[in-house]
C-alpha cells in the first residue's frame, strides 16, 4: 500500500479542519430560513387567531415597529390590542415573501392582502408591504423591528 508523503498528509488534515470548520456555518443558512419562514407563519397564524399568548412568544420584550399609519408600536401595545378585540379577518393572503440572512438576523418582507376590519368595526382591507426583523437569540427567532406600509389600490 502506497505511503502517503508528509507534505500530502499535512495538506489532507487541513482540507478535513476547513471542511469541519465550514459545514456547521453553512448548514445554518438553510437551517434558519426554514426556521424564519415557521417563526414568520406562526405570527401570522397567531395575529389571524387574536391569539395574544402565542404572540408573546413570539414578539421579543424590546420590539418596536412603525405601522401603516406611521404610528409606533411596542410589544405592549401589540399585545394589548390583541387581549381588547382581534380583528375580523375574512379573508388574508400573504404574498412575495422574502428572507434574508444576516448572521443572528433575519429580515422577511412581504405583502399581506386582507380583508378585514378592526376591533371597533372600522374596514381595515387593503395590501399591506412589511419589513419584519427577527433575532436569533438563546437558539429562538424573536420579531425584533417590524414597519408596514398600505398599498395603493391598483
Amino acid at each position: 500500500m502506497p505511503r502517503m508523503s508528509a507534505r500530502a498528509a499535512v495538506v489532507f488534515l487541513m482540507g478535513l479542519v476547513l471542511l469541519w470548520v465550514a459545514l456547521p456555518r453553512l448548514r445554518p443558512a438553510t437551517d434558519d430560513a426554514g426556521a424564519v419562514r415557521e417563526t414568520e407563519t406562526r405570527l401570522v397564524q397567531a395575529a389571524l387567531k387574536g391569539d395574544a399568548q402565542a404572540l408573546g412568544g413570539i414578539v421579543a420584550n424590546d420590539f418596536f415597529a412603525i405601522d401603516a399609519n406611521g404610528n409606533r408600536e411596542t410589544r405592549t401595545t401589540i399585545l394589548d390590542r390583541f387581549r381588547t378585540g382581534p380583528w375580523q379577518v375574512a379573508s388574508f393572503q400573504q404574498q412575495d415573501l422574502e428572507i434574508h440572512l444576516y448572521g443572528e438576523t433575519a429580515v422577511v418582507t412581504g405583502v399581506d392582502r386582507v380583508q378585514a376590519r378592526d376591533a371597533a368595526g372600522r374596514d381595515r382591507s387593503g395590501a399591506y408591504r412589511f419589513l419584519h426583523v427577527f433575532q436569533k437569540r438563546g437558539g429562538q427567532w424573536w420579531l425584533i423591528a417590524g414597519q408596514g406600509a398600505h398599498l395603493p389600490a391598483p
